[in-house]
């Protein structure tokens, strides 16, 4: 079972499980974007800024989860929106605790991973990470490209994927620092289950071949 470590974890620590996260964090990036609009400054004072961060300011641990995408008002919506319906279903699949460490584990990494280059990093690759556990969970759920093409969430998530291995090999030491690290919670949870299924194809292949 994918993530299955984490069960055996919330044994012991459940009780330190975030409640309400998909809300908290969609309702905090609406907040921040409207902040941002009206106090330009105001979200250079929440991302993951690895000097500041160095500094002192370890809020910036957690707040740059919230900092909404450069985009105009349509996408900012849409990212809304896309956020938390994705981070409901996790949460609903997996029970709380489990949301929780996925996001924990992913803002240990991405700090880490900004620390050692001393690059800021963003939220956007591990809002990718969520989505592709969101697809794995739920792989023949439609959803509608554009308002109008429905496509199945494993069709995506393999385009997400053919995307992610491009820019590993044309980005620098930095951007593949980041994609690690974003997607350092669904290697975690989902890893295991993807080297299996590997092997599975691989010998039925050997089976079929001529």
């Amino acid at each position: 079972m994918d993530g299955a470590w984490v069960d055996r974890w919330e044994r012991r620590f459940g009780f330190l499980a975030a409640p309400g996260l998909p809300i908290f964090i969609a309702g905090m990036t609406v907040f921040c974007a409207l902040l941002d609009a009206f106090k330009p400054e105001f979200a250079g004072a929440l991302t993951l800024d690895p000097a500041a961060l160095a500094g002192g300011q370890v809020w910036r641990l957690v707040t740059f989860l919230l900092v909404p995408p450069p985009a105009g008002p349509l996408w900012l919506i849409l990212w809304i929106a896309m956020l938390y319906a994705i981070l409901q279903a996790l949460e609903s699949a997996w029970g709380e605790f489990k949301l929780t460490v996925f996001l924990a584990l992913g803002v240990i990494a991405t700090a880490a991973g900004a620390l050692a280059v001393g690059v800021e990093f963003g939220n956007s690759v591990l809002m990718l990470g969520a989505f592709l556990a969101f697809a794995r969970l739920l792989p023949d759920r439609e959803v509608l490209v554009m308002f109008i093409l429905p496509v199945k969430l494993r069709w995506l998530a393999a385009l997400t994927g053919v995307w992610i291995a491009l820019e590993f090999v044309t980005n620098g030491l930095a951007g593949r620092v980041q994609l690690l690290a974003g997607l350092a919670p669904y290697l975690l949870y989902f890893g295991e289950g993807h080297y299996r299924d590997l092997k599975q194809s691989w010998r039925r292949w050997r089976e079929n071949r001529p």
